[in-house]
């Protein structure tokens, strides 16, 4: 066999061994989607697949908001030795109109290939080009029954990556897996979501405030911090309805769900519909009563006089009518001697003391809340536990 055989050969079995290469990248994606349902964790393990096992200098995955036609990064990795934190790159949004290549990819639903020696390269791409020290670059789109839901970025900045239809084929196939793991990903989000959320109110629901107070509890138990709750309960509300109406009750809840929305900390409470006309309020690192600080019967009081303050509408498109709530208030607080106690101690104790502490909690406010009735309404009471 001649020189010139030896080297086509050679070739051959180069090639190969990148094909082969391209599809173990494509087999460990596959592996990395089934094994996790974190999404997160899942979009990190296949940009930096792709980077590390395709040679690459990064790869990014970006999400496409039709609405705002914006792509918004959301996983995103680069060779460490180009010493730039991906993470700070989390969350960036590129309007569509001003990125042709990622823009052609929703567009036309094809790879968009960059090369920064092509002379034929419009100017603006050749600027960020070199603004980004990009070479060569290969987008491809994310599509999901028919729609382009994100976009795959792989760019090289070491040198010129020339991109063949292996490339494509290995990359458009990653991209058709990370598809589906977002769409199922935020499928099963909405679902879990909607198993906590109450229909009418949009508030949580039951079983969330439920799940919420067995978190919180541990949380107090633990670490000795002050946790209340607060039981409200919409006052003769079946007197409204017989004189309204059912719908028009709905809306009064409604409308009742957004002045405790108002009224509680945003990412920090929890206002739940517990059944019927009756909420709940959670405040964590909040004591019941006391000085100083804002305590649950402050918030309860400003609650109340919200609710008693806001024009609910009686017949449709007339409003004025005057609606009241009763509010019961419990607090827990940790002894002294459990402040700081070991999270293998709280373990040992068992999920049966949370859940005691959490079922006396809701009971202890609602004997506040029948307090609150037999006393004439419109008005707190409280039992701190």
């Amino acid at each position: 066999m001649g020189v010139g055989a030896d080297h086509a050969a050679a070739g051959r079995v180069a090639a190969l061994e990148r094909v082969v290469e391209q599809y173990k990248v494509l087999l460990e994606t596959s592996a990395a989607i089934t094994a996790s349902t974190d999404l997160e964790e899942t979009l990190g393990l296949i940009t930096s697949l792709v980077t590390e096992r395709l040679d690459v200098a990064w790869c990014d995955l970006f999400d496409y908001e039709v609405a705002g036609d914006e792509f918004v990064v959301i996983a995103f990795y680069q060779l460490p030795e180009l010493g730039i934190d991906s993470s700070e790159w989390m969350g960036t949004r590129y309007d569509s109109g001003n990125w042709s290549d990622l823009d052609a990819c929703v567009r036309e639903r094809r790879p968009s290939i960059w090369y920064r020696d092509d002379p034929e390269l419009p100017a603006r791409e050749h600027a960020n080009m070199d603004a980004w020290g990009e070479l060569s670059s290969i987008s491809l789109p994310l599509v999901y029954r028919g729609a382009v839901i994100g976009l795959i970025d792989v760019g090289e900045s070491r040198r010129m990556r020339r991109w063949t239809d292996d490339d494509k084929r290995v990359l458009q196939a990653i991209a058709d897996q990370a598809a589906i793991a977002i769409a199922n990903a935020r499928a099963y989000a909405r679902l879990e979501e909607l198993a906590i959320t109450d229909g009418l109110t949009g508030l949580g629901n039951r079983r969330c405030l439920e799940d919420r107070l067995r978190q919180d509890v541990t949380e107090a138990l633990r670490y000795g911090q002050d946790l209340s709750l607060l039981m409200l309960d919409v006052d003769d509300f079946k007197r409204f309805n017989d004189a309204y109406g059912h719908p028009q009750g709905d809306r009064v809840l409604v409308e009742l769900a957004q002045v405790l929305r108002e009224g509680t900390r945003r990412d920090v409470d929890l206002a739940a519909r517990y059944g019927g006309e009756e909420f709940a309020v959670v405040l964590p690192h909040t004591p019941p009563t006391g000085a100083g600080s804002e305590t649950a019967w402050d918030v309860a009081e400003r609650l109340r006089a919200a609710v008693a303050a806001h024009p609910f509408e009686g017949w449709p498109g007339r409003r004025g009518v005057t609606v009241t709530v009763s509010i019961g208030v419990a607090g827990v607080r940790a002894a002294p001697a459990a402040r700081g106690a070991d999270a293998e101690d709280l373990r040992a104790a068992g999920a049966h003391r949370v859940a005691l502490a959490a079922d006396h909690l809701l009971a202890d406010a609602d004997k506040a809340l029948y307090l609150a009735k037999q006393h004439g309404k419109d008005r707190v009471c409280i039992l701190d536990a």
